[in-house]
């Protein structure tokens, strides 16, 4: 997952360098012909656009939490969340002259078990997990709608074509990325998770498969659905 949070955090990054260069190219193109004018209503297109990227984005997260909770409850905590095993007393190191504290199997949560062995589990993170996740989609989806019925409102001959190919042709881009990192590996944490043997000598349970199958889930749609945007922009 650790990839898949990259591309959520530079998404704003990237949206802006690819601008800026395709800005670049424009001004060059033109160097001969008329100047590029960057007006006030292609600062708001751009504003427009890239407001409705980075919030399709965090929409993606909030969908993959929920998910991932959701699915701790249908399917098993395991498949979501990756536990570690619960401390049994006679792991505990002993010294002579100092005094024993109190022990604990689990620093957080409590004990629950699987594969024969118990396990730490703090509840309240599914709790916490749950209220961000909704918190993200209902409110990402709300401003997404509105950033688009902004762009909606727009006339044909204000729009500067040059930022939605880049709105759409970058979204495409992370989302494509998107799917050709989750799929292999969604198969790979789901083959694990389902085969998974337990050894001798268990510390933890298998990588939780749910989060990077979700956004899996998530992302191949948007991939389709932008790449067939790219098409269309290519034609006209």
């Amino acid at each position: 997952m650790g990839l898949i949070s990259i591309f959520f955090l530079t998404t704003p990054l990237i949206f802006a360098i690819g601008v800026v260069i395709y800005i670049i190219m424009i001004m060059k193109k033109n160097q001969q012909s008329k100047p590029l004018k960057i007006t006030s209503q292609t600062l708001l297109q751009f504003y427009l656009y890239l407001i409705s990227l980075i919030t399709l984005v965090v929409l993606v997260i909030g969908a993959g939490l929920t998910s991932k909770v959701l699915l701790s409850y249908k399917v098993s905590i395991p498949f979501s969340y990756s536990l570690m095993k619960a401390n049994q007393k006679e792991d505990m190191p002993k010294f002579e002259g100092e005094e024993m504290e109190e022990f604990k199997e689990c620093y957080q949560g409590e004990t629950i078990q699987f594969y024969g062995e118990n396990f730490c589990f703090d509840s309240t993170q599914r709790k916490t997990e749950l209220i961000t996740g909704i918190t993200l989609i209902l409110s990402m989806t709300i401003l997404f709608a509105l950033h688009q019925f902004g762009i909606s409102k727009i006339k044909n001959e204000d729009m500067n074509l040059w930022i939605k190919k880049a709105y759409t042709f970058l979204s495409l881009l992370i989302y494509s990325l998107m799917g050709i990192i989750t799929i292999p590996l969604s198969t790979y944490l789901l083959t694990n998770f389902f085969l998974f043997e337990p050894p001798t000598e268990m510390y933890s349970t298998p990588s939780a498969p749910a989060m990077t199958c979700t956004v899996m889930i998530v992302s191949i749609p948007l991939w389709i659905y932008f790449l067939k945007k790219t098409i269309q922009l290519k034609e006209k």
